[in-house]
């Protein structure tokens, strides 16, 4: 059953009809597809006389279209993996120029193939789609959960993610401006949307008239990029970037598209693509008919309280696993004390990695219950580390904590050191003893306390950041950082704690610190001076390594 709708964007029912479904041809009850290559026409396609705003008008009860996409399957869909993966990636490269990674949604994902380019790109990603069998396709064969329904639906808290994408989506929406205002509470104030959608002011839209691919039965609304930048207006969202964006699809793909449009060229084509190699080649075009839009959340005075409220829970939160890791060498007479102040509400486990200590950390280790490991050879603190997360992340860890077990770090601060990244805010997490003049009161050497300065201040400037520490023993990191990185490339020395840095900023991923107080006793490990000059020498080089990298000047593994 069809019944008349008012324009979304401004509510006036003043419209002049553009395109006419012919007298007969069947408008409702039609199956919807991802992908459709039949064109077909809605009943009356208008435009609004206020605004300018395009959509269709009658249409479809809300319960019709719903069920509709529930039960919609997208075969074809999933067999242009390819050339949909490499679309994705292009809507990703121009989000890494505005936005550096966290949690980013895409709404109506379908089968979830820009999730997973997203996944591997380093984004935390979620996803929300209404058809079943995407959502299962999704899970089975790309192991990414996405929540089946309608966004309003999914739950999510306030300024929760970094990033938000509409691709072909905004086009189906019954109510575009109800679901921009959604996507506005739940987008962080700093973060970015991306909008893409077909534009039917576009020179093929214009030429081919009702004919043009975009006129489609499951098209609801028809944009420009000036309803588009009103429709943005009007949720509460500042355009800040448009282009067009290009498609990439086999030859085969492209071919059947073109089987409505010219019977005679669709043949030959046809012929190429069966009996040549061209059929499964992938070819970018950019038709210009597609618009692409970024934009950030309006910081007018009628949204000030709405950007200063707190983000909540983490959607579907649950307790996170975390794991503390002790690379140990010689530590037999401090790892009682370290032990005994590690908190045990909230760890699941202690695992410590003895270097081929020339004591008996490993037999004290075992007797207080410890998950022992023991190197048949030395291979250096960085060698003990990459050890440690291994046996972390086998052990289903989601948090991993590292501690030296020399009693020189407070373990009691271990609940402050993983509350950020529990409570989504960091994806890894540093406890500096800089801070607060932690490291001086603790009984730190004057000349490595002002080594450690200089060399943290030059990183500071190489690296963009601005961290007070780079050279502490007492770190959290969450699991994805972890599987996200090649710390296994990292050396087996002390320049392993700079290397993971460097990682984990050429990955974007998040870094807090907490102040820590630190301890130095006539026991505990202390690298000597010579040492020392090795290790900044270290460092000196590895930033080299991260300016080359970073430039494409020369590119290094360990960094990708």
């Amino acid at each position: 059953m069809l019944s008349d709708v008012k324009c979304n964007l401004c509510g006036k029912d003043h419209y002049k009809v553009l395109y006419k479904a012919e007298t007969g041809v069947k408008t409702s009850g039609k199956k919807y597809f991802i992908t459709d290559s039949e064109r077909s026409m809605p009943e009356r396609i208008v435009k609004c006389l206020g605004c300018g705003l395009t959509y269709v008008t009658p249409r479809e009860r809300t319960e019709e279209v719903s069920s509709s996409y529930i039960n919609m399957m997208a075969e074809e869909y999933r067999r242009e993996e390819p050339g949909r993966r490499a679309s994705a990636r292009i809507i990703l490269k121009r989000l890494d120029s505005l936005k550096k990674k966290g949690r980013i949604l895409d709404v109506g994902c379908a089968t979830g193939f820009l999730l997973s380019e997203a996944k591997k790109d380093g984004w935390e990603i979620y996803g929300v789609e209404l058809s079943r069998w995407c959502v299962d396709y999704a899970k089975k064969n790309l192991d990414i959960d996405i929540f089946c329904g309608f966004l309003k639906e999914a739950g999510f808290t306030n300024n929760f993610f970094d990033a938000i994408i509409l691709q072909d989506t905004i086009e189906h929406l019954e109510d575009p401006k109800a679901t921009l205002i959604e996507i506005r509470r739940i987008l962080k104030p700093n973060g970015v949307l991306c909008v893409s959608t077909p534009d039917i002011n576009s020179l093929i839209s214009r030429f081919l008239k009702a004919k043009w691919w975009g006129i489609n039965q499951s098209h609801l609304f028809y944009f420009t990029k000036n309803t588009l930048y009103k429709m943005l207006n009007a949720a509460g969202f500042v355009p800040i970037k448009c282009a067009t964006h290009p498609r990439t699809f086999s030859f085969k793909y492209w071919v059947h598209r073109f089987k409505s449009y010219n019977r005679a060229i669709y043949r030959v084509m046809k012929f190429l693509s069966e009996r040549t190699f061209l059929g499964n080649k992938l070819f970018t075009i950019d038709t210009a008919d597609q618009i692409e839009v970024y934009a950030r959340r309006h910081r007018g005075l009628q949204y000030i309280e709405e950007l200063e409220q707190d983000e909540g829970p983490k959607p579907g939160h649950k307790e996170m696993k975390t794991i503390v890791v002790l690379p140990a060498y010689n530590a037999a007479k401090t790892l009682k004390r370290t032990v005994a102040d590690i908190p045990k509400e909230g760890i699941s486990d202690i695992i410590l990695v003895d270097d081929k200590s020339s004591d008996n950390t490993a037999e004290v280790a075992t007797e207080l219950g410890l998950k022992v490991f023991v190197h048949s050879k030395n291979k250096g603190y960085g060698g003990n580390q990459k050890t440690c997360y291994q046996k972390a992340l086998e052990m289903g860890a989601d948090i991993v904590v590292m501690v030296h077990p020399d009693y020189q770090y407070d373990p009691k601060a271990i609940p402050d050191l993983i509350d950020p990244i529990r409570r989504g805010e960091a994806d890894a997490v540093f406890g500096s003893r800089m801070m607060k003049g932690g490291a001086l009161i603790g009984g730190m050497p004057l000349w490595k306390h002002n080594t450690n300065i200089i060399l943290t201040a030059l990183e500071n400037i190489v690296f963009g950041t601005y961290l007070t520490e780079y050279h502490s023993g007492f770190r959290a990191y969450s699991a994805r950082v972890l599987r996200a990185i090649r710390f296994m490339d990292n050396s087996d020395g002390f320049i392993f704690d700079t290397e993971i840095i460097v990682q984990i900023l050429l990955h974007y991923f998040r870094v807090n610190e907490i102040p820590i107080r630190t301890r130095y006793f006539d026991e505990a490990s202390v690298i000597k001076p010579w040492p020392s000059v090795i290790y900044g020498f270290g460092i000196l080089k590895t930033l080299l390594k991260f300016i080359l990298h970073a430039h494409t000047v020369v590119k290094f593994r360990q960094f990708e």
